[in-house]
């Protein structure tokens, strides 16, 4: 026996038409009354108010498209510049949180990652130093020793080259923390 399709009511049809999210971001106005009542709304407020961003839930709202200001020959179009002020970043804004980052994990993990790099070379260096003394003292065992000696120099190598870069890495995230703490 086959069963019949559940289907949805009508009344519930619209009202997840009505929950699903918008596809742009919407400005709502946090407003004050003069009762001294916070209200917020779609409208701008009488007087002065906040304007907040409100977003789709996947957070991610599509930019504007910027507005185009052509020349007195009209032929040439360009965005036009915009004459705001700049964005006050508020306390904990991208720049402290990217201060907080370097100082709590990527410094110290960038020393990590050199210390760790140091000691997988040493490690490899000591094994390959191992592997070459158990060569006998004859013809072939005088090649392999040559053939170790060759694999030990092209690992501390490319040891050498990869520390180089971690040590790069940290000192780029040290100048970027540097700025950022010299800025008020």
């Amino acid at each position: 026996m086959r069963k019949k399709p559940a289907s949805v009511p009508l009344g519930c049809g619209i009202l997840i038409a009505l929950l699903l999210p918008w596809g742009t971001a919407q400005a709502i106005n946090k407003c004050t009354g003069a009762d001294g009542k916070i209200v917020f709304q779609d409208a701008p407020c009488m007087g002065q108010g906040e304007k907040i961003e409100v977003r789709p839930a996947s957070g991610a709202a599509p930019k504007p498209a910027p507005a185009m200001a052509s020349d007195a020959a009209g032929a040439n179009a360009a965005p036009a510049q915009a004459t705001a002020p700049a964005r006050k970043e508020n306390v904990f804004g991208e720049r402290w949180q990217r201060r907080t980052y370097l100082e709590n994990r990527g410094i110290p993990d960038a020393h990590a990652a050199i210390d760790g790099h140091q000691a997988d070379c040493a490690a490899q260096q000591a094994q390959l130093a191992a592997k070459k003394k158990r060569a006998t003292n004859s013809l072939a065992g005088a090649t392999w020793e040559d053939s170790i000696s060759g694999e030990m120099q092209a690992a501390a190598t490319t040891c050498d080259t990869r520390a180089r870069e971690l040590r790069a890495e940290l000192d780029s995230l040290r100048k970027e923390l540097r700025e950022l703490q010299a800025r008020p």
